[in-house]
C-alpha cells in the first residue's frame, strides 16, 4: 500500500471528515509530487510515518472542534437568552397571566419550569464549555477526557437551551387566546430563531465529536475553571450547600423586592434552591462539578 493510502485508511479511522480528508490528501499528494525522485522509502523518510502524522492532525482537529462546538453552543445560547429576557420584559409591562388563565393549569407549569429550569442549566452548562475554550485556546492537542468534558458541557448547555425556548413557545401557546398578538409575534418568532440556531450548533457539536482524539490526560474540572472554588474539590457536599444557599437566597430576596412579599419571595427561593440540587446531582458529575 502507498503512503498517501495508508494515511488516508488512518484518517478514516479516526474519524476526520471527508471535507477535512480530502483537503490533507491533496496537500500531501502535492508535496509529495513535489519531491524530485519520490520513492516510496523516499516518502517514509521525508513525510515519516502516515500513522503518527494521521494521528498528529486528528489531536489537533478533535481540539479545535471542541473549541469551535463550545463557542458555537455559547453564541447559540446567547439567542436563545435574548429571546427570554424579550419576553420577560415585555410580558412584565404587559403583566403576567395566572397560570390557569390560559388553555390549562399543567400545561402553563410545564412551560414556565421548562424555561425557568432549562435557562438555568443552559447558563451553566454553554458558559463552562465557552470559558474553558478560551482557557485552551492557544494549546494545539488536547486529551481526549477533557475535549470528551467539552463536549459533554456544549451538549448539555445546547439541549437545555431547546427546552427553554421549547418553554416559551409553549407559553405562548397555552396563553394565546389572553397575551396581545404583537407579543405573541414577537416572542415566537424569536423563540423559533433561537431554536434554529440551537439545531445548528447541535449538529456542529455532532459533527466534531465524530473525531477520535487519542491524547491521554485528565479532563479537568470545574475547580480548574474556576480557581477560587479550588479548596472545594474534595468537598463536593460543601460545594452544593454554598451554591443553594447562594442561588436560593439571590432570589428570595430579589422576588421579595420585586413583588413586596417575603411569602412570594421564599417559595421562588426554595423551589431554585431544589432545582439546583436536582441538577448539581443529575448533572455536577457530567459538566466537572464533581467528579
Amino acid at each position: 500500500m502507498s503512503w498517501l493510502g495508508e494515511f488516508e485508511d488512518e484518517l478514516k479511522l479516526r474519524g476526520i471528515r471527508p471535507a477535512a480528508r480530502e483537503r490533507l490528501l491533496a496537500e500531501f499528494a502535492d508535496h509529495i509530487a513535489c519531491e524530485e525522485g519520490a520513492s516510496t522509502r523516499l516518502e517514509l523518510t521525508r513525510l515519516g510515518k502516515a500513522r503518527e502524522i494521521a494521528a498528529q492532525y486528528a489531536d489537533e482537529l478533535a481540539a479545535d472542534d471542541a473549541r469551535r462546538g463550545a463557542l458555537g453552543a455559547f453564541a447559540a445560547l446567547s439567542l436563545a437568552a435574548l429571546a427570554v429576557v424579550v419576553a420577560q420584559m415585555s410580558l412584565g409591562r404587559i403583566g403576567y397571566p395566572g397560570f390557569n388563565h390560559g388553555y390549562g393549569t399543567p400545561l402553563a407549569l410545564i412551560a414556565i419550569a421548562a424555561f425557568v429550569i432549562g435557562s438555568q442549566v443552559a447558563l451553566v452548562c454553554g458558559t463552562l464549555a465557552a470559558w474553558r475554550a478560551l482557557r485552551r485556546r492557544r494549546e494545539a492537542v488536547l486529551p481526549a477526557a477533557e475535549i470528551a468534558l467539552m463536549h459533554r458541557r456544549s451538549r448539555l448547555g445546547v439541549a437545555a437551551g431547546l427546552v427553554t425556548t421549547c418553554g416559551l413557545l409553549l407559553y405562548a401557546v397555552d396563553f394565546i387566546g389572553v397575551l396581545p398578538a404583537w407579543w405573541l409575534v414577537l416572542s415566537g418568532s424569536l423563540a423559533v430563531g433561537a431554536s434554529a440556531a440551537l439545531v445548528v450548533a447541535w449538529r456542529a457539536i455532532a459533527r466534531g465529536s465524530a473525531t477520535v482524539a487519542l491524547t491521554s490526560g485528565p479532563p479537568g474540572d470545574l475547580f480548574d475553571d474556576i480557581p477560587p472554588l479550588r479548596r472545594l474539590r474534595a468537598h463536593p457536599l460543601a460545594l452544593w450547600a454554598l451554591a443553594t444557599l447562594a442561588v436560593g437566597g439571590a432570589v428570595t430576596v430579589f422576588e421579595w423586592h420585586a413583588e413586596h412579599s417575603l411569602a412570594e419571595g421564599l417559595q421562588r427561593g426554595v423551589f431554585e434552591a431544589l432545582a439546583l440540587s436536582v441538577c448539581f446531582a443529575l448533572l455536577g458529575r457530567a459538566i466537572g462539578a464533581r467528579r
